[in-house]
């Protein structure tokens, strides 16, 4: 099937518009199916029958009425029938059997005496009727993906941009330059496969280059979208003039102060309901499954401390609670549902979280979805501070933190220079001695993706070195007697893009960071920026490349 889209050169702006989305009769290609006409009375018996000839496809039927206007006397007859029955055919006694093949129907089925013949006949109907094309299927009718498909002039697109994440009535996309001449067109057929959901579909057009993890998007179909004004800017000539680039005649319609009441998002994740601002806050509904393995982790771990710590359970007078620190919380993805008292675990293990964000807007949200979530003060504490202020807080408060997780993969390694220093507190035993507390530390990053099984080493090297370098410590995490004596462990969270992955870094915090200087933060602007501004440039420079 060639693509139904004229020529890109020939279009003012170089994108299709959504008046040029096709009819769904584009989409579908009709097919003979070989055929039984039965007698209505016995469709479920013949069905059983022929189980292993009928056709089976979910969401489609396999009987059909009979046409009243079509003549099937004509139609082959069942030999044991002596061709009496065609002529006294009647649509409201008879059905019609969709058979994937004819097979030996005739050694199966038997037309008794006296009843309406079993006979062969066919049916013309759409293979795949647009109303159950997935989004993929839809794409890959409408877009150039081979060489004949392309013959129009228009570039081959090599991957079909079909993933899009949701988050509550919002699905979110990432398009590649290659497809965003075709936008409007991915944006409506995503829509309208998933119209029961989705409201808006939106198109990240920028890279995250703020603290707050946040980065611009436009909409392409739904709520929001004035489909005359795109319909109108995509028919206007535009000259670009000299230092211009294509990007610049690019339409857009940004999302904007207007947008705000439906960027409102509300969702369920691990048993929770989380509100959010999607433009406002940092969201990945495709971290569900990393939440939920964190939060069981933690919640593991405690329980096994709590049962450590109960020698004589007869003479429990306290039980020790497991301790969380959310460096980046974000609206609360881990520390709602390790605190809520509606989680599973809540009187049995009970764990105290201080979660912490730096941007205003997602700490609001936290408390809000704390509230939603009856996460109590006495297991969650919330702060709106820097990163490095936060760590630095929680230290010389002298709290015994069990956990720390870092969950800010394009910049989280560079945070750990604020362990320099660390005052390990001394933590009292069952037994009556006492040991050094020292945290394990989740620290997500990106890193590059491994090219066969031999390179992950080196991989795993890599982002181990670079998390060294930031607590000061040389060695301690990427050594073979070190990484044992730490419990280092690397693992891949999800693929994020051809050469690189979201990584997540465990490691108890080695003792060596004690003795290296501690780090200095300069608080005149309230933010506990690092004192050392060359440093903020390199960071800066690094959270634009991962993105």
């Amino acid at each position: 099937m060639t693509s139904p889209l004229p020529p890109l050169s020939t279009l003012p702006r170089s994108i299709y518009p959504p008046s040029t989305y096709p009819p769904p009769s584009h989409f579908e290609t009709t097919v003979t199916y070989p055929a039984l006409i039965i007698p209505a009375r016995r469709t479920g018996e013949i069905q059983k029958q022929l189980q292993d000839l009928v056709f089976q496809e979910p969401k489609r039927k396999r009987v059909y009425a009979l046409e009243e206007d079509v003549d099937y006397s004509k139609e082959d007859l069942d030999p044991s029938d002596g061709g009496s029955s065609a002529s006294k055919y009647n649509p409201n006694l008879e059905r019609k059997l969709i058979l994937t093949r004819l097979g030996p129907y005739e050694t199966i089925l038997t037309s008794p005496p006296g009843k309406n013949a079993i006979r062969t006949s066919s049916i013309r109907l759409p293979s795949s009727p647009y109303n159950l094309l997935t989004v993929d299927q839809v794409l890959r009718h409408l877009l150039p993906t081979t060489n004949e498909k392309a013959s129009n002039g228009n570039p081959v697109i090599e991957e079909i941009p079909s993933s899009f994440e949701v988050a509550g009535h919002i699905a979110h996309v990432n398009l590649r330059e290659e497809a965003l001449p075709y936008k409007y067109l991915i944006g409506k057929a995503i829509l309208e496969k998933n119209q029961t959901k989705i409201r808006v579909v939106v198109n990240k057009i920028g890279n995250i280059e703020n603290e707050f993890r946040t980065f611009p998007m436009e909409i392409l179909a739904g709520e929001g979208l004035d489909l005359n004004e795109v319909e109108r800017l995509c028919a206007c000539d535009i000259n670009l003039t000299d230092g211009q680039n294509s990007n610049e005649s690019n339409v857009q319609f940004k999302i904007g102060p207007e947008h705000d009441s439906l960027m409102q998002v509300e969702l369920k994740e691990h048993g929770c309901r989380f509100q959010l601002d999607f433009a406002r806050v940092y969201w990945n509904s495709r971290l569900q499954g990393e939440h939920g393995r964190l939060v069981q982790q933690i919640v593991e771990d405690a329980a096994r401390k709590c049962n450590n710590d109960r020698p004589n359970p007869a003479k429990i007078t306290s039980i020790r609670e497991c301790v969380v620190a959310d460096v980046m919380a974000g609206v609360g993805p881990f520390a709602v549902p390790l605190t809520s008292a509606l989680a599973p675990h809540y009187h049995k293990t009970p764990i105290v979280c201080h979660a912490n964000d730096l941007n205003p807007i997602s700490f609001r949200y936290l408390k809000k979805n704390a509230k939603l979530n009856k996460c109590f003060s006495g297991r969650l504490e919330m702060y709106n501070l820097d990163g490095r202020e936060f760590i630095h807080h929680v230290n010389q408060k002298g709290l015994q933190i069990d956990h720390f997780i870092m969950n800010l993969p394009a910049m989280a390694p560079e945070f750990l220079d604020a362990f320099r220093g660390w005052d390990f507190k001394m933590r009292s035993c069952p037994d009556g001695s006492t040991l050094q507390q020292r945290p394990v530390v989740h620290v997500h990053c990106f890193g590059e993706k491994s090219k066969c099984s031999d390179d992950i080493a080196r991989v795993e090297t890599e982002v181990l070195r670079r998390c060294e370098t930031s607590l000061g410590c040389p060695g301690c995490l990427s050594s073979g007697d070190k990484r044992k004596e730490n419990l280092v462990t690397v693992r891949v969270v999800r693929d994020v893009g051809p050469r690189k992955n979201m990584l997540c870094v465990s490691f108890i915090l080695p003792l060596e960071v004690a003795g290296v200087k501690k780090l200095v933060l300069n608080n005149t602007n309230g933010n506990g920026k690092r004192e050392r501004e060359e440093d903020n440039a390199q960071i800066s420079q690094k959270l634009k490349k991962s993105t």
